[in-house]
């Protein structure tokens, strides 16, 4: 089996813990079932579910496989489980919240974009239409009309492009409230096939 298609057919998103550090932020107070989780591990499990094909995604789950004297403690397991779906939880209400900012942004850029645009319309019609003799103010007249497009360019970027990608990430981030997750007790002969968070 090719690297390719191994990589086709993972639906686990496995990481290695030997300390709470590289889980956790530890500049969060929040207890631990509820801290927010380390970016790098945070990364690591968001990339890793956006390369699943997309028909593998919905099976995908999350292994920690852990450290002896981080296994052997059942509250340690236990917030470690919670805390993957605490943390995006709370990133899928942030991004959520962005999403509705983001869009009444994007509206008001649209209402000032059109105005403007009318208004660049309007004066390229007038000098075009008084100045055609005068190749260098209809020059300027036509230049009006390229100046009202790009006014919109902004708006219309976040509609077509930006907008979609917030939805992608909403979408990941739906699945990675209740996505299974699974502790394991960290096997030395597994240490070429699982990523080490340093």
């Amino acid at each position: 089996m090719t690297a390719c298609r191994l990589h086709d057919s993972w639906t686990a998103i496995e990481l290695r813990i030997t300390h709470q550090i590289q889980f956790y932020n530890f500049l969060d107070p929040a207890p631990n079932d509820e801290k927010e989780i380390n970016h790098a591990t945070e990364s690591y499990i968001m990339d890793s579910l956006e390369d699943m094909p997309n028909d593998k995604r919905g099976s995908a789950r999350i292994i920690l496989y852990l450290e002896r004297t981080l296994y052997d403690d059942e509250e340690i397991r236990t917030d470690m489980e919670q805390a993957i779906h605490a943390h995006f939880a709370l990133r899928h209400c942030s991004t959520n919240q962005k999403y509705k900012l983001s869009m009444s942004k994007g509206r008001r850029y649209l209402f000032r974009g059109l105005i403007f645009l009318v208004i660049c319309l309007i004066l390229s019609s007038i000098i075009t239409s008084t100045y055609d003799q005068n190749d260098i103010l209809y020059a300027i007249g036509q230049s009006f009309v390229v100046i009202g497009w790009v006014a919109l360019w902004k708006p219309v970027e976040f509609y077509l492009y930006d907008r979609r990608d917030i939805l992608d990430e909403i979408n990941i981030l739906t699945q990675m409230e209740t996505i299974p997750v699974e502790t394991r007790r960290w096997n030395k002969n597994l240490e070429n096939e699982t990523l080490v968070l340093m």
